[in-house]
């Protein structure tokens, strides 16, 4: 992408996040987008689809590279007293923090599709890729279930199931308090995930 698309995209970033942060993320219109942004809507239309998958991009861009800096080279497991995924989920929710008036535009029953689907995607590249390092650290596969399958229905159940604890801290919980709903979140997550030794597995 060359420098002048990089500034557009720059520019088309900081118009949906101010947007999104002031209304539902629905009745943001392209129009609204491009006049704010001071572009075409032509140029509204190459970078995102409308107003919702452009914002799912721009968020989907930023969970991304938070992802994979958290997350990428993670031991199998840790001393007791903590997990290997305590400072990325950590990330991850100051993230939902940091941007809680656009996710919380996006909330209905659940947060809207495109929103949603860009972080359960974002969270599941992160596990996938933490799986294929660590194989050993997954449960023994129905032998009726292919390997790749098995994992993949590993991944798919934590990512949504994170993805779906935030949406109740997003609907009802403190905000302030992030560190205790990563640690929440954790609890609800098996400790082979974790990498949590049990007291009887050596260290």
């Amino acid at each position: 992408m060359d420098p002048r698309q990089l500034r557009t995209r720059h520019r088309l970033r900081e118009t949906m996040y101010r947007l999104a942060a002031g209304k539902p993320i629905e009745q943001i219109t392209v129009a609204e987008v491009a006049r704010e942004a001071g572009v075409t809507r032509d140029t509204v239309y190459r970078h995102g689809a409308d107003p919702v998958r452009l914002l799912a991009g721009f968020l989907g861009e930023e969970l991304q590279e938070l992802i994979a800096r958290s997350t990428t080279g993670l031991p199998a497991s840790v001393a007791r007293g903590g997990t290997v995924f305590d400072d990325a989920e950590r990330e991850l929710l100051a993230h939902i923090v940091r941007h809680a008036e656009i996710y919380r535009n996006a909330l209905g029953s659940r947060l809207i599709g495109p929103v949603r689907d860009v972080l359960i995607d974002s969270i599941a590249g992160g596990l996938h890729e933490h799986l294929a390092a660590h194989p050993q650290i997954a449960p023994s596969a129905d032998p009726r279930i292919p390997a790749d399958l098995h994992a993949k229905m590993l991944v798919a159940y934590a990512s949504a199931g994170t993805v779906a604890a935030i949406e109740e801290w997003l609907r009802t919980g403190d905000l302030s308090k992030a560190d205790a709903a990563a640690r929440t979140v954790l609890a609800a997550s098996p400790s082979w995930w974790l990498g949590v030794l049990s007291a009887d597995r050596p260290e």
